[in-house]
């Protein structure tokens, strides 16, 4: 365990020194890039962020989600680099840090969310945190701060009821995962839930038969995964890059330089 733990720490600094390097010398590329993110980790992190967009909107223009969203469903070609944000889970960051700031820059973001996490108890918080997307210490959006972010022109979709993986062969589960949360979505904002993103983003993380249950119940939906292709499972997925907000700028410039395609 220790020199798995030693190999891997020193993968990661491998990695972040390549990555100041290449990104050091990036341009981001002309298209649709839909970034998602997740969290913070200390409280500098809101003037990281701030930081990052000002940064990034000397070589970018921020575009609403709903327009990224249209244009890559149109398979446009813009001949300038598009940033659009989304933010998987829903915790309080999303309220406290990521839309205001966003806000500042002229623009929203589509926040999914996991219903039962919303309206969890003391104890079911503490397991969604420690154990199904290990952030210890987080705390939810409850429904009045989600309403509130709709209300200001952010976006709510579905995450699943808990956070699910999705690649079970078990319909029954899958239908209660994806399709109950939409249900509570809109009773809860009173309008129509039309995203959804599913949990973990890699592709392996679902399967045929729950894409095909997602795709029969929402417009939209997301994974995070293949970024450089805009479309995943035969064009009925739409693909995110991941980052974070407070990983270096030279580290998001690199990601946006890569050449996307349909």
């Amino acid at each position: 365990m220790k020199d798995n733990s030693i190999y891997f720490k020193a993968r990661t600094w491998l990695r972040s020194r390549v990555l100041d390097v290449l990104g050091a010398f990036a341009t981001p590329q002309a298209g649709v890039h839909i970034l998602n993110g997740h969290r913070t980790t200390s409280s500098s992190d809101a003037g990281s962020f701030r930081k990052m967009l000002k940064e990034l909107s000397r070589s970018v223009t921020f575009i609403r989600i709903e327009d990224a969203v249209r244009m890559v469903e149109n398979k446009e070609c813009p001949d300038k680099p598009l940033v659009a944000f989304t933010f998987d889970d829903g915790f309080m960051d999303d309220y406290d840090v990521f839309a205001p700031i966003l806000e500042e820059f002229g623009v929203n973001a589509l926040f999914f969310i996991n219903p039962n996490y919303v309206g969890g108890d003391e104890s079911y918080v503490r397991n969604f945190n420690e154990n199904v997307v290990m952030t210890p210490g987080k705390q939810p959006m409850r429904w009045p701060h989600i309403k509130e972010l709709a209300a200001r022109g952010h976006i709510i979709g579905a995450h699943t009821m808990d956070h699910y993986m999705i690649n079970s062969g078990d319909r029954a589960t899958l239908e209660y995962q994806i399709n109950t949360c939409k249900g509570i979505i809109e009773r809860q904002l009173g309008t129509p839930c039309e995203y959804f993103a599913f949990p973990y983003g890699k592709l392996s993380q679902a399967n045929a038969l729950s894409i095909t249950i997602a795709c029969g119940t929402y417009r939209h939906v997301f994974s995070q995964s293949d970024y450089k292709h805009y479309y995943s499972f035969d064009g009925r997925v739409i693909n995110r890059r991941h980052f974070e907000p407070f990983w270096p700028i030279p580290h998001v410039r690199y990601f946006l330089s890569c050449k996307k395609t349909y």
